[in-house]
């Protein structure tokens, strides 16, 4: 009786140190594997800056300058046909050997206006120039810098070499009249349209060219 007791209760004593010992490399083993799998879940990555933000004034004043081109471009739609409709009067002036009352004061004006025209791209194309210094990658500022191209070559292509033609020929048409047929001041009149023609093809090729680097300075 005295042995079977004495067995009973070396058997729970081990069986009671069996247990907690399990039980604790059980824990230890579980607490270890949750640290773990704690320890491998990277950090949340701080936010990207996004590249393409720009500041609200510089997309504004690349806007502003494709808008300077925009005029310029619409303002010589029919340029070229007026200045062919002032060498055809002069033509017939001088094959009809008589003047005409409003030739001069409409060739004045032409070369007013031209002059105007000149000063407008002129601008224009300063402010695409100045833009290269300041240009970002940016989408939208890639994008308006592809319309400031476009129309940079759709002024380049209505200037050169159609228009310097067309104010070529004016001039020759002119300075083969009398004097007192198509007028005493016509043919410098002539001359300075001519002159102001081939100033906007400079400005046009100028604007262009800086408008194609200001494409690649943007891309983003």
């Amino acid at each position: 009786m005295k042995i079977a007791i004495l067995a009973l209760f070396v058997f729970s004593s081990v069986t009671a140190a069996y247990s907690s010992d399990f039980s604790l490399d059980k824990l230890s083993a579980a607490d270890v594997g949750v640290k773990a799998e704690v320890a491998a879940v990277p950090a949340p990555a701080a936010p990207a800056k996004d590249a393409a933000q720009v500041p609200q004034d510089l997309v504004y004043k690349f806007q502003q300058a494709a808008r300077e081109l925009d005029a310029v471009r619409n303002d010589l739609t029919w340029v070229r046909n007026d200045i062919d409709g002032l060498d055809n009067r002069a033509r017939q002036m001088i094959q009809m050997n008589s003047g005409d009352a409003f030739f001069q004061m409409d060739l004045r004006r032409m070369s007013m206006d031209m002059s105007r025209r000149f000063n407008d791209l002129q601008r224009a194309a300063m402010d695409v120039r100045n833009l290269l210094t300041l240009a970002q990658k940016s989408a939208d500022l890639n994008s308006v810098a592809r319309d400031m191209d476009r129309t940079a070559r759709e002024i380049l292509m209505e200037t050169w070499p159609t228009l310097e033609n067309s104010a070529q020929r004016l001039e020759w048409t002119v300075r083969s009249g009398k004097p007192e047929i198509v007028g005493y001041d016509a043919q410098w009149t002539a001359i300075d349209i001519s002159r102001y023609c081939r100033q906007l093809s400079d400005q046009a090729r100028s604007a262009s060219s800086d408008a194609q680097n200001l494409v690649s300075r943007t891309q983003p």
